[in-house]
């Protein structure tokens, strides 16, 4: 079976999300709509999973803030400096799969997952642990073997 996404509509749908996000100062730290801090998190998590967080994979998750979702460079560092920072008291993901469930459709859900293996990839390496999580997410999200493999080689064609 081949899935014909209309990404057009996939990257309004996510970048409306984004467009939500509410900028609350408070302490100089920059506090991030649900829907946004989730795929951010997930994405830090994909970062984190094996024991080390590597520049490349970091530098990965800011551009996609800035070019998929438009926010300006600064606050793509802010949010995802301020996520890296809350990662380190999180114990679960599920909350995150719950939000994304909540507020995206399917085609967007894959491209999460599209976002997962860019930032998987980013060090050339995966891990047994980063493989175990695109499961784990690939099952929670609904997201089928066919579609986590297309989604993997649109990543890798991308690295």
């Amino acid at each position: 079976m081949i899935l014909n996404l209309n990404r057009g509509n996939m990257f309004k749908n996510i970048k409306k999300i984004f467009d939500q996000t509410k900028n609350i100062k408070s302490d100089k730290t920059e506090y991030l709509d649900e829907d946004v801090f989730a795929v951010l998190s997930l994405l830090i998590e994909a970062c984190k999973i094996d024991g080390k967080i590597d520049k490349n994979e970091i530098k990965l998750i800011k551009k996609l803030l800035v070019n998929k979702f438009h926010l300006e460079t600064s606050k793509a560092e802010m949010a995802t400096e301020f996520v890296l920072n809350k990662s380190d008291n999180k114990v679960e993901i599920y909350s995150d799969i719950k939000v994304i469930m909540d507020n995206m459709d399917h085609e967007e859900r894959i491209l999460v997952v599209e976002m997962l293996w860019g930032v998987i990839l980013a060090d050339g390496i995966i891990d047994d642990f980063e493989s175990n999580l695109i499961r784990r997410v690939c099952g929670l999200l609904h997201v089928s073997g066919a579609e986590n493999s297309e989604a993997k080689k649109r990543a890798s064609i991308k690295n």
